[in-house]
């Protein structure tokens, strides 16, 4: 098996493997790709929103939390970031002259 210098990582030194880059079905999907499943789902809202309702009438916990985190949408969500370290001890001497040199 011969390698190319070019397949090799300069960091490692081992053979590169491809795993970025575009590939088939990879990304995004298209906008046209989204509105054909739109248009799927479009005869099921209506029955999807009639269940919901009937499930917020028989006061289901779950189905009211769905209905206001769309109807009023969800709280701002506080981030807390702690950081914790130690540090090694360090030991600092300060010298000082015992005589002050004056520069004239």
């Amino acid at each position: 098996m011969h390698l190319d210098s070019q397949n090799i990582s300069r960091v490692t030194g081992r053979p590169k493997v491809g795993h970025g880059g575009s590939r088939p079905g990879g990304g995004r999907k298209r906008r046209m790709q989204e509105d054909e499943i739109i248009m799927k789902l479009d005869p099921m809202s209506k029955d999807a929103f009639d269940k919901l309702h009937e499930k917020i009438l028989q006061g289901d916990i779950k189905a009211i939390a769905i209905f206001m985190s769309y109807y009023i949408g969800l709280p701002t969500q506080k981030i807390e970031n702690k950081i914790e370290a130690t540090l090694n001890s360090v030991s600092v001497e300060v010298i000082t002259p015992h005589e002050l040199v004056k520069i004239a």
